[in-house]
């Protein structure tokens, strides 16, 4: 298989990939520059910081959904479930007026990105053989990679009526969910007897690394019983094992996500004030990134299959931790050209992402002793944990202290979760040998 796979390069390509990269588009492209224009333009950095929040509060429902998908085998319905929740959160947006009205459509908006990106995630890990993984996760993030600099291409030319912006976003997600579910896998329904015969197949395929990995728990007699007991015995599970490889590497996770989003969440407006840079030139900037990023998707695969994902995981975190400490270094110091040498620093962050994205997921399925579907919820989880804490951060200390505060920040958290995963690695080798 894996001779195959490396004569054709685009043999673990996938038709739905495609519709995924709408979303990119969106989730990645103009919603983080169009979102906080809207609130900020209208309400100020602390009132945008809690919109952005509710973004991320509804991505916190990752695990739920990784445990509805698994239990009841709806996975295409609820990948475009996903689509939907976005469309209307984006669509009813720009006609809101209040905080609390945009609070409760980006919270939707959530949602939709916890749905679908969870599901995307299971597609692969629960579908297809583990010596598959990083190829297939690697095309996948380059499709979302592409939507993403189109998107922020998007964003630098609809910044002057974000509202427009917001509604052409909403319209994309039709023909993202038409081509998204084109090639997906369609979940298998498992009887109450085949619990054992799952644990025994997991423990096979991390095993030999190449058996299908489908493993859902039996199915309830109500549609969505499973929710609450299936969520808390995962987090029962997990908080038991707090010392585990995987709760370490959540941690980390959890720090190098904090300092990504500081900076994220209220890009355009962290990057006028700080930077003197406008909202469209920042986009430019933040699409060049992405583009350049979207080329390292699929070599991130490669070079876990190489070095380990662990090892992977630590090369993103110190091209963040590059990054994010040249912005706050350049802030500190005040040189001239500022408003050239800031973007020219960000530029690596969205570049950094690659690695980050693709080897932590395949990572996080490794390190857990829970089945792929939770561990890739928890990581989506942790992700979006991380970001509303950072728009609540960013928010308010964008209000009392200036951006400046927020780019140390940012930088401090980078520099504790670039050296947590220092220990991880050990830990890493001795699982997979």
């Amino acid at each position: 298989m894996e001779l195959l796979m490396a004569r054709e390069p685009f043999a673990s390509m996938s038709p739905w990939y495609g519709g995924y990269a709408f979303q990119g588009v969106v989730v990645l492209g103009t919603a983080p520059i169009l979102l906080p224009l809207i609130v900020g333009g209208a309400a100020g950095p602390a009132q945008a910081g809690l919109v952005v929040a509710a973004l991320y509060i509804g991505q916190l429902t990752a695990p739920m959904f990784g445990a509805l998908a698994d239990g009841s085998g709806r996975h295409r319905l609820i990948y475009a479930a996903g689509y939907l929740l976005l469309a209307v959160g984006l669509g009813v947006f720009p006609l809101a007026e209040t905080v609390l009205e945009w609070f409760i459509l980006a919270l939707m908006q959530g949602l939709g990105v916890a749905a679908t990106n969870t599901v995307a995630s299971m597609f692969i890990v629960e579908f297809r053989p583990k010596a598959e993984w990083d190829r297939r996760i690697g095309w996948m993030q380059t499709c979302y990679g592409i939507g993403q600099a189109a998107g922020l291409g998007l964003a630098a030319l609809l910044q002057q009526a974000p509202a427009w912006g917001m509604l052409a976003s909403a319209a994309l997600m039709l023909p993202g969910l038409l081509i998204g579910l084109l090639g997906t896998p369609r979940g298998r329904r498992v009887g109450p007897g085949a619990a054992v015969a799952q644990t025994s197949m997991r423990g096979a395929s991390i095993s030999d690394g190449a058996t299908s990995c489908r493993h859902a728990p039996p199915r309830q007699i109500l549609p969505h019983g499973h929710i609450g007991p299936a969520t808390g015995a995962l987090l029962g599970r997990f908080f038991a094992d707090l010392r585990s490889p995987y709760a370490l590497f959540m941690l980390c996770w959890l720090l190098v996500m904090l300092g990504t989003w500081l900076i994220y969440n209220l890009y355009p407006l962290l990057m006028h004030d700080v930077y003197g840079v406008s909202a469209g030139v920042s986009s430019i900037y933040y699409a060049v990134g992405a583009g350049i990023g979207v080329f390292a998707y699929a070599p991130s695969g490669l070079l876990g299959q190489r070095i380990g994902d662990g090892a992977v995981v630590l090369i993103g975190s110190l091209m963040s931790l590059l990054s994010v400490g040249a912005m706050a270094a350049l802030v500190f110091w005040q040189p001239a050209g500022l408003g050239l040498l800031g973007p020219l620093a960000f530029l690596l962050l969205p570049v950094a992402w690659s690695p980050l994205i693709v080897a932590g997921t395949a990572w996080a399925a490794q390190l857990s002793t829970m089945n792929e579907g939770e561990a890739v919820g928890i990581l989506n989880s942790t992700t979006a944990l991380a970001s509303v804490a950072a728009a609540f951060g960013a928010g308010v200390l964008a209000s009392r202290y200036g951006f400046d505060a927020v780019l140390y920040l940012a930088a401090a958290a980078m520099v504790l979760g670039s050296l947590l995963v220092l220990p991880l690695l050990r830990a890493g080798r001795r699982l997979s040998a």
